[in-house]
């Protein structure tokens, strides 16, 4: 990033055991992943306090670390215990803002253009397919794992380096302002708004805000910048318009400018065409994703990319675990592991794909609690009970205080679907090794806290050699 003399300079803070030979490589809040060079940064968060890492990470090589002023004492003290190498020990009154005061001035030192993508549902798959296509001709940067929030875009943005040409930022926010403070931070020359919903309704209080949220990243961008969005989203479209700004629309109809259509979900990949010329196709079953995907093609056509430079076939885009990934077990099961989060918008995708799939054995859904929805959450759980009816399903079992509401609401609906309720994922995993057979194919859905993903890794050591 920049040296400590500039460090020092930006947060008007002189480092102490200064060795100024040392330079400011990124940025790390974590010591299981800081790389030799990185500057540590300490604070107290919700379960561990940074402070207690500092041996550790110098240990590793950091080449300084910023601590909070009021624990100076201690810190010095403990790293004397420790006897560990010291260098460039940076007190500030809140390490978190000197980080991105940090983050913030590096990125203004670098002409990189920034696109940010943010929304309710598909955030991280639709940087995937951008990303993807845009390093088939640019030097490009995108988010890794969950770096999407405010102490994540700071760390990926001391990661740019000089020779990156764009950087594919996905913003996430559980409250209003958030999204204004990353984009205000990233300088973003492009945006991308996924389809939005009732997701962190808890914090965002209403539908309502959660649009005008997601709208703060048009805030930052120019007047000629390009903005992705969904042609089906009217109330979007007006939102966008109040503005005085344009958009380009990706969606199934006629009106969208890149219009999705004749999507299929076969061989393991799905496939769709665009404005009616020429396929694309991805690894996968999850044919909601083409909409992800048009929205990925439609900004790296507004970036410069011409229509023969777009790969058809992309065998090796990465997707993360979690995404509607299948797989079949060494006992014949087939699961669909969506379980990275949940809310009604992506539990509604999911079904309808899950729905699609072919398969001779029986269809199970196990899901547990869509968490932070606010006031409304017992009427988003029993909606999605009656989507679950709806969707053809045989076993739906659930854990989760919350799931209560979804399993009456299919006890309501008659539809011949066994519906159970536990109490923990253990009591559920316990009720499928009575039931399961080779040839099923379980749908696994749930916010991420939930853990939805322990009962999958529990299956993977049903054995059936000796059932009938």
């Amino acid at each position: 990033m920049f040296s400590y003399l500039e460090a020092s300079r930006l947060l008007r803070v002189s480092p102490e055991f200064q060795d100024l030979s040392l330079k400011v490589r990124s940025l790390s809040i974590d010591t299981r992943t800081l790389n030799p060079g990185d500057l540590f940064v300490a604070f107290k968060g919700e379960q561990r306090d940074g402070h207690d890492f500092l041996a550790t990470a110098f240990e590793k090589g950091a080449s300084g670390a910023l601590i909070d002023l009021r624990q100076k004492e201690a810190v010095f003290s403990n790293l004397c215990v420790a006897k560990v190498p010291i260098h460039n020990v940076i007190p500030v009154s809140d390490p978190q803002v000197a980080m991105t005061t940090l983050a913030a001035e590096y990125r203004k030192t670098l002409p990189v253009k920034v696109i940010g993508v943010t929304g309710s549902v598909g955030k991280t798959t639709t940087k995937e397919f951008l990303s993807y296509l845009l390093r088939r001709k640019y030097s490009v940067l995108a988010t890794a794992g969950n770096l999407n929030n405010h102490l994540g875009v700071p760390i990926m943005l001391s990661r740019l380096e000089p020779s990156h040409q764009f950087c594919v930022l996905e913003m996430g926010a559980s409250h209003s302002g958030e999204i204004y403070a990353l984009a205000e931070i990233a300088a973003p020359s492009g945006g991308i708004l996924t389809p939005i919903g009732p997701a962190h309704l808890e914090g965002f209080g209403s539908l309502e805000n959660i649009y005008n949220a997601k709208l703060e990243l048009a805030d930052f961008l120019k007047k000629d910048d390009p903005l992705v969005v969904l042609e089906s989203d009217s109330r979007l479209l007006e939102k966008i318009s109040q503005k005085g700004r344009t958009a380009t629309t990706v969606g199934y109809s006629e009106r969208a400018e890149y219009r999705i259509e004749d999507v299929k979900s076969e061989g393991g990949e799905v496939s769709f065409s665009l404005n009616g010329d020429g396929r694309f196709s991805f690894p996968g079953q999850a044919s909601f994703l083409a909409l992800n995907a048009g929205l990925a093609v439609a900004m790296a056509r507004s970036l410069g990319l011409a229509w023969d430079e777009i790969p058809r076939m992309w065998e090796d885009v990465g997707f993360a675990s979690g995404r509607f990934r299948e797989t079949i077990l060494p006992n014949g099961v087939r699961v669909i592991d969506d379980s990275y989060n949940a809310n009604p918008v992506s539990f509604g995708n999911a079904l309808a794909a899950f729905r699609s799939l072919s398969g001779s054995g029986k269809r199970i859904v196990v899901f547990a609690d869509m968490l932070e929805l606010g006031a409304d959450e017992k009427r988003f759980h029993s909606e999605l009970g009656e989507k679950i009816a709806a969707s053809g399903v045989d076993l739906a079992l659930a854990y989760g205080e919350r799931t209560r509401a979804s399993i009456e609401a299919l006890e309501r609906a008659k539809t011949g679907c066994v519906a159970q309720h536990f109490g923990d994922s253990l009591e559920v995993l316990a009720a499928l090794k009575d039931v399961l057979r080779p040839g099923d194919i379980i749908l696994f859905k749930g916010s991420r806290s939930m853990h939805v993903e322990k009962v999958l890794e529990g299956i993977r050591n049903i054995s059936f050699s000796s059932q009938p």
